[in-house]
């Protein structure tokens, strides 16, 4: 990742950070769930914003001989911890929801209207931060996509608010705070998900571990191909370990097989971090891991 982009990631993640903290502050104020959940899904963009910006800064330290991969995995363990304290935003949204269904509370409108506007144009300008290289960086475009989501929620408040400011109905407010949560539920749902199949070291979604298999046992030379797993350090980064066997051949022969599977390995599936093992015969021992 260039300075460029490290630098663009910091002011997103700065101008997030502050704009969360007004949002959360104006909300309690004023009394609106809607801009209370809204900053809660304002938390989630500033996470991933900081995760992205301090994970591409800890990733350039070096591995060392007690941590041979690094600190890359720093970033999954943040993301689920955050997930889960979402979670539980979500919770004390909905409850309170349903509690001034019931009995409705005063709200001021013209703060939560002018915090909605204030939001929506912010992620506006996080989103304008984002986008110069969100094509081409795979980082920058799901950062790109959790603020455009951010300012439907910011929309959502801004229509509470009207609808305050010229009806005075507080049962807005309380739809709008349900919907906003659905959006967090459901984002964070999907953190939890992708941060599960890495600690899992589940096979990358965009990947087939079946293709993978036929295409090494379709190469010249390869008789059987066990012990194959495939997983991901962290998210975009797949790794690839696997048992060739190659009968009686000779050093050269063997290098050549190898060099073929990893040219085949990192243009057609993108997994660059390989081993492959090569045996004249198909092991037997415990740690080998059966045949696939």
């Amino acid at each position: 990742m260039t300075t460029e982009r490290i630098q663009r990631f910091r002011w997103a993640f700065i101008f997030g950070l502050f704009l969360f903290c007004a949002e959360l502050g104006v909300a309690w104020l004023a009394g609106s769930l809607a801009l209370l959940a809204d900053s809660g899904h304002l938390f989630l963009d500033v996470v991933a914003l900081g995760l992205a910006y301090f994970g591409a800064r800890f990733a350039l330290r070096r591995p060392n001989s007690r941590y041979t991969y690094g600190f890359r995995r720093a970033e999954v363990l943040a993301a689920a911890l955050n997930a889960f304290l979402l979670l539980l935003l979500v919770g004390f949204v909905v409850r309170e929801a349903w509690e001034r269904l019931a009995a409705p509370r005063e709200i001021w409108a013209t703060p939560t209207l002018a915090m909605g506007v204030v939001g929506f144009l912010g992620n506006i300008f996080m989103a304008f931060l984002l986008h110069h290289h969100e094509n081409s960086d795979l980082n920058m475009r799901a950062a790109f996509l959790h603020v455009l989501g951010d300012a439907l929620g910011s929309l959502a408040v801004i229509l509470a608010g009207l609808a305050l400011v010229l009806f005075g109905k507080a049962w807005v407010d309380v739809a709008a705070s349900f919907f906003i949560s659905g959006i967090v539920l459901f984002g964070a749902l999907r953190v939890l998900r992708d941060a599960a199949r890495v600690l899992f070291e589940a096979v990358p979604e965009d990947l087939s571990f079946g293709e993978i298999a036929q295409t090494l046992r379709s190469l010249p030379g390869v008789q059987e191909v066990h012990d194959l797993h495939v997983w991901s350090l962290v998210p975009g980064f797949p790794v690839l370990t696997a048992h060739l066997v190659l009968g009686n051949c000779s050093l050269a022969e063997a290098d050549a097989v190898l060099s073929q599977a990893r040219k085949v390995l990192s243009q057609r599936f993108g997994i660059e971090h390989v081993t492959l093992q090569v045996e004249c015969a198909a092991c037997e021992g415990f740690s080998c891991n059966g045949r696939n």
